[in-house]
């Protein structure tokens, strides 16, 4: 495995990374918004403190780091020859491993990862909703926010764990190459 191999596995799976952190962005959003709305309805309740810029900054930032992502993780090549010397082209090490396998690994831990860190804090939002939903009391629209994109958040990672092998093989051929890394050749 050359060395520029290993940083283009690296920086692929930052961007992955980074599209799974992209829920809560959603998440901050999401609130923003319902706190926009809230100061429609009720404007002396932030009396002259606007939440548009509040809004658009969390959009902004949302969109941010999807393209970032994405970018990272569809154009991992580009970045690779801006990052490595050309030695890091030719510099090998003695590893022996598929690319698909790394990215494998890499969706599973961030799955796994994903439902662990959500799962708790769902549960409870979920019962305290479901429980004032039976009782006729008006819910408050952040906690609904917050139970749909942790679902959301448990389902994808759920996805990168069930379809982990089917995604890094996707991944792989994203820059059209599939081989195997070996630091023999």
């Amino acid at each position: 495995m050359k060395k520029s191999d290993i940083y283009e596995i690296a920086i692929k799976v930052l961007g992955l990374y980074l599209l799974f952190t992209c829920i809560d962005l959603l998440t901050a959003a999401l609130a923003t918004s319902a706190l926009l709305i809230h100061a429609k309805q009720n404007p002396e309740m932030f009396e002259s403190f606007g939440q548009t810029p509040f809004l658009i900054l969390s959009i902004a930032n949302l969109v941010f780091v999807v393209l970032f992502a994405l970018f990272l993780t569809l154009k991992t090549k580009t970045i690779v020859k801006f990052v490595c010397k050309p030695s890091d082209y030719e510099e090998r090490s003695m590893l022996s491993v598929d690319r698909e396998l790394i990215y494998e690994i890499a969706l599973v831990l961030m799955g796994l990862i994903l439902v662990v860190w959500t799962l708790p804090d769902f549960a409870i939002k979920l019962k305290e909703h479901i429980t004032l939903v039976q009782s006729d009391v008006p819910t408050n629209e952040y906690d609904t926010n917050f139970v749909i994109t942790a679902a959301i958040k448990i389902a994808l990672g759920i996805t990168a764990v069930i379809y982990s092998k089917s995604l890094a093989v996707g991944l792989g051929k994203v820059n059209g190459d599939s081989s195997r890394i070996t630091g023999v050749e």
